[in-house]
């Protein structure tokens, strides 16, 4: 039976201590017991040689996979534009550039070694997480499978944008020809079809998003059909920056070195700076994106940064701003006040899985 993925988020760690406070206990001064928030109250917050504040962690599973109500009816839904945050969780699954896909779903089906390619783990429709190893374990003999496939792992899901690329993996134990189906799902319902050869084993195949809408993919070989995969396809907000009230990083870093690539965000050019600086730390995360206010700002360890776990850049301040962070598998959110010329340390740590 197939081990459930029990993702537990980690503790919500709110103290928050001050350069002059005495500690984290009675102290009248403190963020304890007199429950101090984050807002212009605190006075103190994150200064020089404090401890600083902390980010939690929050599992994408419940908010991404769920949040897109395909049965809604009305072309709003379908014409609106999402920000970058929508598609963060997914980006180690699609490109900005591939080749062009003619008179055809996907590009002529080639051979894939899995032995030089095999993923780390794979991602069902809801979230659900399973070693590859422990996966490939319980599948029957002669069953067609199809994935999307990223940087290390392969799932049946995947958020994009408009004109991305994605790069599916087609399991065929018998090989032999085969029809390849894909149904669009806007305000209506469109089918396409189209015949393919498939090799005997594993296959890899280009798919380009190139339309809004949800698009179910599958295949069938042997009178056997796959399972369904799903792209959610949405356009893309443009970035907020450029705005007279947009706060500015210290650092623009536009390349990752982690799981989830950055190669799909369009560079953002600074016109200014805050007057507040920030620094994100942590002891066990490298490489992972800053947000600040839904706009990707940079990936520690890139563009000039040292791989060090820790990030800086500089905001508006005193004003609330929201702060996120991903390491590819978490969210770690908050917003919080951040008082002007006063640094900011925040600190962030992985969250935990476990399996049972």
């Amino acid at each position: 039976m197939l081990k459930k993925l029990i993702v537990i988020t980690a503790i919500a760690l709110l103290g928050i201590s001050c350069a002059m406070a005495n500690g984290d206990g009675n102290n009248g001064n403190d963020n304890g017991k007199n429950g101090k928030s984050d807002g212009n109250k605190e006075k103190n917050d994150g200064k020089m040689g404090s401890g600083g504040d902390w980010l939690n962690p929050n599992m994408v599973s419940s908010e991404y996979y769920q949040i897109f109500p395909w049965y809604t009816t009305g072309g709003s839904f379908y014409s609106q534009k999402y920000s970058e945050m929508t598609f963060s969780p997914f980006t180690e699954y699609y490109m900005t550039s591939g080749m062009p896909v003619v008179g055809g779903i996907v590009s002529t089906p080639a051979k894939f070694d899995i032995a030089q390619k095999m993923p780390s783990e794979i991602y069902y429709g809801t979230g659900q997480a399973l070693p590859y190893n422990q996966y490939v374990s319980t599948v029957p003999s002669g069953t067609n499978e199809l994935w999307v496939q990223g940087a290390t792992n392969w799932t049946q899901y995947v958020v994009s944008p408009v004109g991305t690329w994605l790069q599916l993996v087609a399991n065929a134990p018998v090989g032999g020809p085969g029809g390849f189906y894909e149904i669009v799902q806007t305000d209506t319902s469109t089918v396409k079809y189209n015949t393919y050869q498939f090799n005997q084993g594993y296959n890899t195949m280009n798919f380009n998003a190139d339309q809004v809408g949800r698009h179910m993919l599958y295949f069938v070989v042997n009178n056997q059909p796959s399972n369904v995969v799903i792209v959610d396809v949405f356009a893309q907000a443009p970035p907020a920056y450029g705005q007279s009230n947009s706060p500015m990083p210290q650092y623009q870093t536009f390349a990752s070195n982690t799981v989830t690539p950055i190669a799909s965000m369009p560079q953002q050019t600074p016109t200014g700076y805050g007057d507040t600086p920030v620094t994100i730390q942590s002891q066990g995360m490298k490489g992972y994106q800053v947000y600040l206010d839904e706009n990707y700002i940079g990936t520690e360890g890139t563009g000039g940064d040292p791989v060090d776990g820790r990030f800086s850049f500089s905001v508006v301040g005193n004003q609330n701003h929201d702060i996120r962070v991903y390491d590819g598998q978490f969210n770690y959110p908050k917003t919080m006040f951040f008082q002007k010329g006063v640094q900011k340390i925040i600190n962030v740590e992985p969250g935990t899985a476990v399996y049972m």
